[in-house]
């Protein structure tokens, strides 16, 4: 198989598990919301942000410093140098899971009364205490198969991690029928932390079984002394900055209904108004990136193999169709939110409040979705330190936006302060993508004659529903909309030469038998 195919197949895994993921999500995010209510919602989303905190904190940069040493080692031919790095990246993931869970477990208490300010996620925090160490592991594993361009395993796991969650949950709540609150965050803690479990333990026999059937020891090589300084001297950086960014994440998602009451809301209202926008909108935002994912992830891998093979008319490639697609790509996406938000609100909430925020955050998709695929060119390049340092930067920003905004304009000044920090962070991103490689970006063809087109589209669209006396309330009205629209805009793009012939091309070799046999043209060579 050539490098070309087997990179389309693995973003097509990819790309379809991050669907499924994202696709369950919301679903499971609906449920939720349809079960726990607005302010438990609320309740819940808090006490996530700080589990994602120590998330990160057992992860520690464990899965990007698996992926660029067993990449670049691989690239050169070092087989065992790629097995020992792996060795080591499992002990670093294993000792800092074990530790974030210890943590978790006796902070529960005082997590719950000083940080949510709420006793009930007391418990819930012990329960997924449990779940920390396999988290860790599992990202090392994940960072692996990354590396090794065979994805399909640790995608595997995530799709059983998710469905097995909502599964569990599904199924105790519907047994257990929870009378309070309190009683519904642990038996969604408790599914949490079971799928995890399972998910790893799925996660290490898939590895155990690639390892068996492809041996990085294939190659011997005299062992290079420092692995441990290299692996640390990866995920270390990474690791601290992340964490230190995930905390003050973490105090702006706590900070937001504190705000939220100073700006003339109870307590049940702000939980309410905060767990529409984070735990209703911002799924509903973020899923349709799942498309980009796939080819994101893969970014890092295959920029550190070009970058360690000196192919820098590679690099410049995969960047170039890399912003132009993710581009039309949200530019797109940002038109379907804002034309459907009230279609999207009532059929996965039944909650007309989430339509305007969904409409007001809309056209920040745009610059979502860019800063991911940046930010995985960036890491490929071994500009990770940067990009963390930007994250950091960002949610500093955040945090002193919603101490000084929200209390004096609500709600409006939480959305304003998701859209700032999207385009500094991105503003940021992008310039040191420049000043490292000198890239430039067509803003005509790529962005404004995008936008035109996905207007047009919307407009055409919805002009077809008013003519056919069709609805988009319903699924399939929706989903009729949504094709419409795609098809409109599809066509658009071609007439101005957006998608060019060879755009078309590429993607037909991706997905025709003969593109085993045929090999790249020189400039476009894969690593």
């Amino acid at each position: 198989m050539s490098k070309l195919k087997e990179f389309a197949v693995n973003a097509g895994i990819l790309t379809a598990t991050s669907l499924s993921l994202g696709a369950a999500g919301v679903l499971y995010n609906a449920w939720l919301a349809r079960n726990l209510g607005t302010a438990g919602t609320g309740l819940f989303s808090l006490m996530m942000a700080v589990y994602r905190l120590m998330v990160t904190f057992a992860c520690s940069g464990s899965g990007l410093a698996a992926t660029r040493l067993v990449a670049e080692e691989s690239a050169a031919g070092n087989g065992g140098e790629a097995a020992r790095a792996m060795k080591h990246t499992l002990w670093y993931s294993l000792f800092f899971g074990v530790l974030g869970g210890v943590i978790l477990f006796a902070c529960g208490n005082f997590a719950a009364e000083m940080l949510v300010h709420d006793i009930r996620a007391a418990k819930p925090f012990r329960v997924l205490s449990f779940s920390l160490p396999f988290v860790g592991v599992s990202a090392a594993f994940t960072g692996y198969f990354t590396a090794v361009t065979r994805v399909a395993p640790s995608s595997a796991a995530q799709v059983f991690e998710q469905l097995s969650q909502m599964a569990f949950t599904m199924f105790v709540f519907a047994m257990l029928k929870p009378e309070n609150l309190s009683t519904a965050c642990v038996l969604v803690a408790a599914g949490s932390t079971v799928s995890e479990a399972l998910a790893f333990l799925l996660h290490g026999w898939l590895y155990l079984r690639d390892r068996k059937k492809y041996p990085l020891c294939g190659v011997k090589t005299p062992q290079k002394a420092g692995m441990t300084g290299r692996v640390l001297g990866i995920a270390l950086p990474v690791g601290a900055s992340a964490v230190l960014r995930s905390a003050l994440s973490t105090v702006k998602h706590l900070l937001v209904p504190v705000s939220l009451m100073k700006s003339g809301l109870d307590k049940e209202a702000a939980l309410s108004q905060y767990g529409i926008v984070g735990g209703m909108v911002l799924p509903v935002l973020l899923f349709p990136c799942a498309f980009l994912l796939g080819f994101s992830n893969l970014l890092v891998p295959e920029i550190a193999r070009c970058r360690t093979l000196g192919l820098k008319e590679r690099i410049n490639l995969v960047m170039e169709r890399v912003f132009r697609m993710t581009l039309m790509f949200s530019v797109g996406v940002a038109a379907a939110l804002w034309c459907f938000a009230e279609s999207f609100a009532a059929l996965l909430y039944n909650e007309p409040a989430a339509a305007s925020a969904i409409r007001a955050l809309a056209p920040i998709v745009t610059v979502m979705y860019l800063d991911s695929a940046v930010d995985g060119i960036l890491k490929g390049l071994g500009e990770q330190v940067a990009v963390v340092r930007y994250n950091v930067y960002d949610t500093a920003l955040c945090v002193l936006m919603v101490y000084t905004l929200v209390p004096v304009f609500g709600t409006a000044g939480y959305l304003a302060t998701i859209a700032v920090s999207e385009v500094f962070n991105m503003s940021l991103s992008a310039a040191r993508l420049v000043y490292v490689t000198g890239f430039r970006v067509h803003m005509g063809r790529w962005t404004l004659l995008p936008v035109a087109a996905a207007a047009a589209s919307a407009a055409f669209s919805t002009a077809v529903l008013k003519v056919l006396n069709l609805g988009a309330f319903s699924p399939a009205g929706l989903v009729f909309a949504l094709s419409v629209m795609l098809c409109a805009y599809y066509g658009l793009l071609r007439l101005l030469r957006c998608v060019n012939s060879g755009d078309v091309a590429l993607v037909k070799r991706l997905f025709s038998k003969e593109s085993k046999n045929q090999s790249l043209p020189k400039s476009a060579k894969s690593c």
